[in-house]
């Protein structure tokens, strides 16, 4: 079918959606990851429109590269990383510039059967904070925190953001996974146009 008139225009149908597609995927990406960090603070919906922002840009980037295996895993790849470093790194790096550290007292510690959905025990942490007041932090096994301990967080007093423990970000990390991500998405993209200018 290449070389005919519906061919031609499959192509070029093709290219356009991946266009359209592939920044709007990029754009649900980015919206995921404020939903996640910032109030409403919806992980299930900023994981459905995460993962359809992912699905979208690897498709789109897929259709506009004319349909290679390579372009399609090296969008999945890209926009997944970016995905993931935007929201656990983001929530870090919007924790250490706009949160305060503090430090707060484990009053209680809850056990809570996640099996259902993990294959660990979570745990509900109630602290105390001299500024932040009174509030709850989850976390899985390998972050639990004993009642009775004193622990540094990052909170914002007002309830902009998620109170953490400040031993789950560690502020270089986050500033080179955000940056990362988007140097590897941008370098993915740049490459599929390369190589589709090299194609025609």
């Amino acid at each position: 079918m290449t070389g005919t008139p519906a061919g031609d225009l499959a192509r070029r149908l093709g290219i356009r959606t991946g266009r359209v597609a592939a920044p709007a995927g990029i754009a649900g990406v980015v919206v995921a990851a404020v939903l996640f960090v910032l109030p409403p603070h919806s992980s299930i919906v900023a994981l459905v429109i995460g993962i359809a922002g992912v699905a979208a840009f690897a498709l789109g980037t897929t259709r506009f590269a004319g349909g290679p295996w390579w372009a399609l895993i090296l969008a999945l790849v890209s926009g997944a990383l970016l995905f993931a470093a935007l929201t656990v790194g983001g929530r870090g790096l919007a924790l250490h510039t706009f949160g305060l550290a503090e430090s707060c007292q484990v009053i209680q510690r809850e056990e809570v059967d996640t099996r259902s959905r993990y294959q660990h025990y979570g745990f509900v942490h109630t602290l105390s904070c001299p500024r932040g007041g009174t509030f709850t932090i989850r976390t899985d096994s390998t972050d639990r925190q004993r009642a009775g301990t004193t622990v540094e967080v990052l909170d914002t007093p007002g309830g902009l953001l998620e109170p953490d423990f400040a031993s789950r970000h560690n502020l270089a990390f986050d500033v080179v996974a955000v940056i990362g991500s988007i140097a590897f998405t941008g370098a993915a993209i740049w490459f599929t146009r390369f190589r589709v200018r090299a194609a025609n």
